[in-house]
Parts: C-alpha cells; structure tokens; sequence
C-alpha cells in the first residue's frame, strides 16, 4: 500500500488507497479486539427491541501487541500519503519496524518516520548509551514493582467491589489507582527506551511529568505522548480539527478522545472516560484565558504557589475520570462518583490522623512557597532530567546510585508481580 500510495500519479488515487489499506488495517484489530464487545450489544440492543437474535461468542485469542503494532503500520501509510516519508526499499526492515520487541506490548506508539531513517545511518553504541539504557531500565523496574506493584493489591480490592464503601476509601483507591497506572505504564516505557539506548536506537518518549501540568489540555501533551499526538493527527486534524469552527472543534475533540478510550479497550467505561476528557479539553478551550477570578486572586494564581493549586485542580479532574477507567461496571461508576464528588465522613480514628497530618502538610508546604529560595528549589528539583543527571555520573558514582536501586527491589518487592496494565490495551 505505501509503494501504491508513493507511485500513484494524483491525490484521488492516493486517497483510495490509503483508504482501502486502514479500513483492512484496522479490520483485523476489530475482529479480534472488539468482536465480542459489538456482540454483546447487537444482542442487547435487539433484546430491548424484543429480537431474539442470540449472536455467539467466540474465543478469540488476542495477537500480542496489535493495538501497537497496527497503529505504527497505519503511520506508515499515512507519512508516505502526507509526503514525510518514501517507502522502505527492504522488507525487513519494515518487518523490524513493526515488530520491533522493546516498544511492541506497551508502546511507546512509534511512527514510521521515527524509526526507519534510523535504520539508513549506521548504528554507533556508545558507552554513555549503555549507562543512560542501564539506567532507565533500572528507574523503570523501580517504578514498576517498588510502587506500582505494591499498590496493585490496595487498588484491586477496592475497585473489585465498591459498594458500600466509605469516600475516604474510594478516594483513596483513586489516588493510588492514578500513583499506579503512571508508574506501571512509565516503568514499561523507561525500559523499553532504554533497551532501545542500549543498541543505539532511539524510541518517542511517552511521559513528561504529567502529573505537574497546570490544566487539562497540558496534561494530555505529556501524557501517553505518542497515542495523544497519533490520535491528534490522523484523527482530529483529518476531521477538522479546529479549523470548522467552534462547535465543530468541541465536537472534533470529543469524538478523538472517544476513540481514544476505545483504544483502551472494548468496553463502555472506556468510551465513557474518553468522553468525559474530550468534555474537560472542551471546556478548557472554551473558558481558557477568558475567567477572571478578581485581580487579587489572579495574581495569586500567577505564583508558585498558585501554580500548585492549578496543578492540584488538574489531576483532581484527572483522578475522578480515572473513577471511570478502573470501575467495572456503571453501577460501580455512579456509586464511586458519588463517593468522591460528595464525602460521607465516615472515619475511623486512624484515618482522622492521617487525613489531618496531609492537611497539614499541605497547609505547610504552600506556607513554604511564599520563601522565593524554597519555591525555586522546588521548582528546579521537579524539572530536572534526573535520568540524564544519574546517567552522567562519573562510573563509580553512577554504580553507586545503581546499587542502591538493586538493592531497594531486592529489600522491597512484592511476592508477587502483576503484569503490565497497558498489556490488556
């Protein structure tokens, strides 16, 4: 299809083409991710009806890494379309680009133009290659079994069945689900970035601090970068993007970030999260620059400590749509929305203290920010690239700072090692 597209002699057959390719593309990864899912709601939808249709199921075993593999052979066939790229004279190494192991199960999302020019230059390994590798590897392992795996246990029995649970333990779940699922995700792209550095190659990366964006639509540019950035140009720019229009452009964003949460997987929970952030983008784009809270409260705002409350704002909106990816169902969904949104008080004592203590030091710390030198601190501390930083290190410092990391997951790893999240996706 890419040699097709490159040869044909005008942009009618061009358009055919491509056409003709994602809708075979993406037929295999209906059939086998969403086959069962479109069955179970034919079958309801006509039981509503009062059909007796009784469509089966089938066992369908899922191909490891489609969703990835298939969203990198589509960016193929739209460069060559958009004139980035030429096609790749060997097969195999559009074989390897699609296949390429490290960023196949969980990502990072790589894009033809991405990967295969690296393929035409000669690959150099160097040593300050393999320390950075070696070292997002070990920062990724640390991130995936020190924290995500050891929260896994208190985020799986909460959201196995939350009826009836109190706020403060719904919350709870939702702060540690969001600790989790950037941890787990991040940890299996730092390591599959570094054994990329490793041999020389370089992979997209996936996450830049995330949790420290100041609205919604920042936090969409640092998290899950190469889905956010591959949904934004073959989705919401060919559909208009925002050049039809405002209405047209609210409408744009919250059908992209419906078939993101499809992408997730087949199930409504998903569709429903992908609206309700496509709904969060809007509205940032809608009031964005445009709310006065009052000159006092603006200036406040224009602050570093108003700089954390926008922070703080953003990933609660971003923990409650997390309310709606990890629930199982939509009785579970409106039960812990209510939970959330609308606290019952219910604590036990312990619970007071702790509550009272992050309080406080909440309380403490905005105190702080008012010091120029602490907030710069702070400031600098979260911006830094402490991969970069580590890596650089003299070598013995640097084996230093690796043992130390060895060390804690010997110390502090669980018994057991759930799989990687993203590998369901």
């Amino acid at each position: 299809a890419g040699g097709a597209i490159y040869k044909a002699e005008n942009k009618a057959r061009k358009r055919v083409i491509l056409t003709l390719a994602v809708v075979v593309t993406l037929s295999f990864l209906g059939f086998f991710k969403y086959y069962n899912f479109g069955v179970e709601n034919v079958n309801q939808l006509f039981a509503i009806l009062g059909i007796d249709t009784r469509y089966s199921f089938i066992s369908i075993f899922l191909p490891i890494g489609l969703s990835f593999y298939t969203f990198s052979g589509l960016s193929y066939v739209f460069d060559i379309y958009l004139g980035k790229i030429e096609p790749e004279e060997y097969f195999y190494k559009y074989a390897l680009f699609i296949s390429y192991f490290p960023h196949l199960l969980a990502g990072p999302i790589v894009r033809a133009g991405q990967f295969l020019p690296q393929l035409k230059n000669q690959i150099v390994i160097t040593s300050d290659g393999i320390k950075q590798g070696i070292t997002l590897i070990a920062w990724g392992f640390f991130k995936k079994i020190l924290i995500a795996d050891n929260i896994a246990p208190i985020v799986t029995a909460t959201f196995a069945d939350p009826q009836g649970l109190p706020s403060i333990t719904i919350i709870t779940g939702s702060i540690l689900f969001g600790i989790q699922v950037y941890c787990d995700f991040s940890g299996y792209i730092d390591i599959a970035l570094g054994c990329a550095q490793i041999i020389g190659l370089h992979l997209p990366e996936n996450f830049n601090r995330p949790y420290f964006s100041k609205n919604i639509t920042e936090f969409w540019r640092r998290w899950n970068i190469t889905l956010s950035s591959f949904i934004k140009d073959y989705v919401y720019i060919p559909l208009g993007g925002n050049r039809k229009g405002k209405v047209r452009t609210y409408i744009n964003l919250v059908a992209s970030m419906v078939i993101c949460g499809l992408w997730h997987g087949a199930g409504w929970n998903f569709v429903l999260w992908g609206g309700y952030n496509g709904v969060l983008l809007s509205l940032h784009k809608l009031i964005h620059n445009r709310i006065s809270f009052g000159k006092r409260v603006d200036r406040v705002l224009d602050t570093p400590r108003g700089l954390f409350i926008k922070i703080l704002f953003t990933q609660y909106l971003f923990i409650l749509g997390l309310l709606i990816f990890r629930s199982q169902n939509i009785q579970d969904i409106w039960y812990c929305f209510k939970k959330f949104l609308f606290i019952d008080f219910i604590f036990t004592p312990l619970e007071i203290i702790g509550i009272a203590i992050v309080i406080m030091s909440i309380v403490i710390f905005f105190i702080l920010l008012q010091n120029q030198k602490f907030s710069t601190f702070i400031i600098k501390f979260i911006s830094t690239d402490w991969i970069t930083t580590i890596s650089g290190l003299k070598l013995s410092h640097w084996f230093v700072c690796l043992w130390i990391i060895i060390l804690l997951l010997i110390m502090f790893s669980p018994s057991s090692s759930p799989e990687f999240i993203y590998f369901q996706f």
